[in-house]
């Protein structure tokens, strides 16, 4: 057992050990621990004094300014700052300097800062004063959001293309919906007229003689007569609301149908006709008969296309919950400025035609809560794509 006096002297060493530790934690630089700790940063580090002068920085701050630190340390922060904006941070950082406060990461407009080589960037940079015995510093830990901006802008580019397409297409349906209003009055007012002068040339044909009943002239009032009810008839189509019953469809038996007949007209166009439908294909309730006049339209359309002959190729194809039929022509292409008025109401390239087709058709898969797509190369043909939905089991 120790005396007392010999306690009391290893206490004493003791103490003397601890003071002596303290003093060296005290008065011993941290500098490598402190210098693994910044270089460890996976932002950069860009340490400034009261005025400005660039002390310290990380190589992460090397690669982001294309720097050597050599370079940096001991001089201005406007440095890495454009020269057109350096007066205006001169006087925010005086400002800061005389209430200096923290400014996390993230707080206010993203900053543009200057590499080596000239080029600009954007960053975000978060801001810490540390006050020592004899200075202030200030902490500016600063991050390259160049990639970040580019990807948002990307982002908000492709988010304004859906808006700008969703609100084309509430555009074109109000245009359709007006359009087919004025389509059935004008139909309305047309059509009793138009009987009547039907009926009151059959009652002139029953006194005329036979050779003027069949004379060119009597024909031709027949058969524009006989249009302009056509044309009657197809404008009530564009403004009548859906008619018959919904009932699950086999499309494919539907496009086979239409397929078979404007079989006769491909003959006649030297034109190959390949159907390769999708046998998982599911029932699609709709209006069968409605969709068998979008289908020959876009069939009959497309054969119109290839003037010398070429290939059409119909495909259907099944998704997860919608349905879709493909007709592509090798024929001529539609140019862009005819392909942005396709579905408007009266507008047609063709001699004979009355612009009356693709708006029906669209209308009627619009009725389906379909759409009709178009894809479509000049000189190489054309791909229209209707698209309807099902109800998967």
């Amino acid at each position: 057992m120790l005396s007392r006096e010999q306690l009391e002297t290893e206490n004493a060493s003791l103490k003397r050990e601890v003071e002596l530790l303290r003093h060296q934690l005290a008065t011993q630089p941290a500098e490598p621990l402190f210098q693994s700790l910044l270089e460890a940063a996976p932002d950069g580090v860009v340490i400034v004094n009261a005025h400005g002068i660039i002390s310290v920085v990380n190589a992460q701050a090397e690669a982001i300014f294309g720097y050597d630190r050599e370079s940096m340390v001991g001089q201005p922060i406007e440095l890495l700052i454009p020269e057109r904006v350096r007066g205006v941070h001169v006087a925010y950082r005086s400002n800061y300097t005389r209430e200096p406060r923290t400014r996390p990461m993230g707080i206010g407009s993203d900053l543009l800062a200057r590499r080596s080589d000239g080029t600009e960037f954007y960053t975000e940079i978060s801001l810490s004063p540390l006050k020592t015995a004899d200075q202030l510093l200030i902490i500016a830990v600063v991050r390259d959001v160049t990639e970040q901006k580019k990807l948002a802008k990307e982002h908000e580019h492709r988010l304004t293309q859906r808006v700008s397409a969703a609100e084309a297409a509430l555009l074109q349906g109000a245009r359709l919906a007006a359009v087919g209003q004025l389509s059935a009055s004008i139909a309305h007012e047309i059509n009793n007229p138009l009987y009547a002068a039907r009926n009151a040339l059959l009652l002139l044909e029953e006194d005329l003689p036979e050779e003027v009943r069949e004379s060119t002239v009597m024909q031709l009032a027949r058969d524009q007569l006989t249009r302009i009810a056509g044309i009657i008839e197809r404008m009530r189509d564009f403004y009548r609301p859906m008619r018959g019953e919904m009932a699950p469809t086999d499309l494919n038996a539907v496009i086979e149908e239409t397929l078979a007949l404007a079989g006769l007209h491909a003959r006649h166009n030297n034109t190959m006709i390949t159907f390769t439908p999708d046998i998982h294909l599911p029932a699609v309730v709709c209006n069968a008969d409605q969709l068998r006049q979008v289908f020959l339209n876009l069939v009959l359309n497309a054969l119109d296309a290839m003037t010398n002959g070429g290939t059409l190729t119909v495909t259907t194809e099944a998704a997860t919950s919608f349905v879709t039929i493909e007709i592509c022509d090798t024929g001529t292409g539609i140019p862009d400025d005819i392909r942005a008025h396709l579905f408007e109401p009266f507008f047609t390239n063709k001699p004979n035609g009355t612009g009356l087709g693709l708006p029906i058709s669209a209308h009627i898969v619009t009725q389906h809560g379909g759409q009709i797509e178009v894809d479509s190369t000049v000189g190489v043909g054309s791909t229209f794509r209707v698209v309807l939905p099902y109800q998967p089991n």
